[in-house]
C-alpha cells in the first residue's frame, strides 16, 4: 500500500475474528407460579417500547447487539442448528473469581 510519499509499504491484514448477533429483550421482573400440577412456571416482565413521548407502549421493546465472546460463539454452534434459529433462549451474566463479567446461554 503506499503511503502519502508514494513509497510502497507492506501492512499486514487482521481478519475479522467471528460476531454473534444477538435480538434480545430485556427482563424487569420474573414471576414464578405454580400450575394446576404443581409444576413451577416462570414468566417474564419484558421492558416496553417507548412512544414518541418517552411514554411506555403495550408492545415489548427488542434490542441488537453484537459479541466477539468465544465462549458465547462456541456454545452457539454446538448448541443451536441453523434450523433452529432464530430461537428464544435466555442469556445470564456471571461475575467470575477475578471480578470479570461472563455470559453465556443457559
Amino acid at each position: 500500500m503506499p503511503d502519502s510519499e508514494g513509497q510502497v509499504q507492506n501492512i499486514p491484514k487482521q481478519m475479522p475474528g467471528k460476531v454473534l448477533a444477538l435480538r434480545f429483550k430485556k427482563i424487569i421482573q420474573t414471576f414464578t407460579t405454580t400450575d394446576f400440577n404443581g409444576e413451577e412456571q416462570e414468566t417474564y416482565q419484558f421492558e416496553k417500547k417507548k412512544d414518541e413521548k418517552g411514554q411506555p407502549t403495550t408492545e415489548d421493546a427488542e434490542f441488537y447487539t453484537f459479541t466477539g465472546s468465544k465462549i458465547m460463539i462456541d456454545q452457539a454452534l454446538s448448541d443451536f442448528t441453523r434450523e433452529d434459529l432464530p430461537v428464544p433462549t435466555i442469556i445470564q451474566q456471571y461475575r467470575g473469581k477475578d471480578g470479570k463479567e461472563y455470559t453465556k446461554f443457559t
